[in-house]
């Protein structure tokens, strides 16, 4: 009988149908005491109903991506947002002259020349650190030995932030909270990189944020100056340029201005997929890839903005997303497997919200490993073999443990 491929094919990884894997856990009774009193993962209808409403789109989304929503967290962020025009000079540029090519080693080999790498994300899209992520191994091979991320805080002089002999914690950072982001910190302090933080919040002015995140940039390198730079930011931190307004310059900018260096700044936010497809920008609409991808013309030179300045060199399209397993393909892409749970041998009520940790990792503390709320629809935990505590909780606040082992 012929085995059926489900591809994660931008990874150059499959998942086998035959991988999966049915676990019935036995469970015991447990209660979690988070530090902060609520729970960092909600059920779908408990995060909905207790959302504050100051900034409610926000913190629903970003809490709906956490708990392993995305496709839900995309349409609450991006609700109201406009449909796309079309700019006629830019599409017919696009159209006509440039072809898809796959990102991944095109941006590796651009970072040979350069010695500060900086890519985007937008927040609650978990796709784009899975993408992050597998470029390390590569930029690390290329002399890149820092990690800065937006979301841990300014550095405050230890040699890196990142525990290595643990897993991330949830008190690290708030979008570190995503399962996707954590593994994308683990995977680097595994790799040898020393991760540190750079935020420069409540400063209350655009252009002191920004001069604060570069300020902090360069205090950690003025303590660890040997080794490329790494930064993985949100959306226009990475703009290169005169924005003028409020920001008159981002980050990035302000960091190639003083350090005299040209950053390597790449965009995966411009052109990318959409809750509603009206609201995405032509170029993607019409050419979506079947991999993450940069657009280049015939002599090379990679796709521009088109109004005459070069906000980033590179702008990654990514495919749109495929679902296995009731998960997105791009959970897949680093060896997980699928796993799904037998809930015949609890005795709570669903839907279940289920958060898988490491054997060591402490339930109140680490971020877990995955996260899925199960109810009707089958849908597995994506999770590399080893041993595994899950933690069951219902909409009601009970919980469960249970101890599994994924082959």
């Amino acid at each position: 009988m012929r085995t059926l491929l489900l591809a994660c094919t931008w990874l150059g990884l499959s998942v086998p149908l035959g991988a999966q894997q049915t676990v019935r856990p036995t469970f015991d009774t447990i209660t979690v005491d988070y530090r902060f009193g609520e729970p960092p993962y909600l059920h779908r209808s408990v995060a909905t109903d207790t959302m504050s409403e100051h900034y409610q789109a926000y913190q629903l989304g970003n809490r709906l991506s956490f708990s392993g929503h995305a496709a839900e967290a995309r349409r609450v962020m991006e609700a109201g947002m406009p449909e796309a025009e079309l700019d006629t000079l830019r599409f017919e540029r696009f159209s006509d002259s440039f072809y898809a090519a796959p990102a991944a080693p095109l941006l590796l080999d651009s970072a040979e020349a350069h010695e500060i790498f900086i890519i985007n994300e937008a927040h609650h899209e978990p796709r784009h650190r899975v993408f992050t992520r597998s470029l390390l191994k590569g930029l690390y091979d290329r002399g890149y030995r820092h990690l800065g991320l937006e979301t841990l805080g300014s550095w405050a002089g230890s040699d890196s932030i990142a525990d290595p002999a643990a897993y991330p914690a949830l008190t690290s950072g708030y979008y570190t909270r995503d399962p996707q982001f954590a593994a994308m910190v683990d995977e680097a302090v595994r790799l040898g990189y020393r991760i540190f933080g750079y935020e420069a919040s409540g400063t209350g002015r655009p252009e002191l944020r920004e001069l604060g995140q570069m300020r902090n940039i360069m205090a950690y390198r003025s303590h660890h100056p040997e080794g490329k730079l790494l930064l993985h930011v949100g959306y226009s931190h990475a703009l290169e340029g005169e924005l003028g307004g409020d920001w008159i310059k981002a980050m990035a900018q302000r960091l190639a201005d003083t350090t005299g260096l040209d950053p390597l700044t790449v965009d995966q936010t411009a052109f990318r997929e959409m809750s509603d497809t009206a609201q995405e920008r032509y170029e993607y609409r019409r050419f979506t890839p079947a991999e993450p991808s940069i657009f280049v013309n015939e002599e090379g030179a990679t796709f521009s903005y088109g109004d005459g300045t070069k906000w980033f060199d590179h702008y990654v399209f990514h495919p749109r997303t495929a679902y296995l397993h009731g998960r997105p393909d791009y959970v897949f892409a680093h060896g997980q497997r699928p796993v799904y749970l037998d809930f015949s041998a609890i005795d709570l009520p669903g839907p279940w919200m289920v958060q898988a940790y490491g054997m060591e990792d402490k339930l109140a503390e680490a971020v877990p490993r995955d996260v899925i709320e199960v109810d009707n629809e089958p849908i597995a935990l994506a999770l590399p073999p080893g041993d595994y505590r899950l933690l069951v909780t219902a909409a009601s606040g009970e919980q469960r443990v249970a101890t599994v082992r994924v082959e």
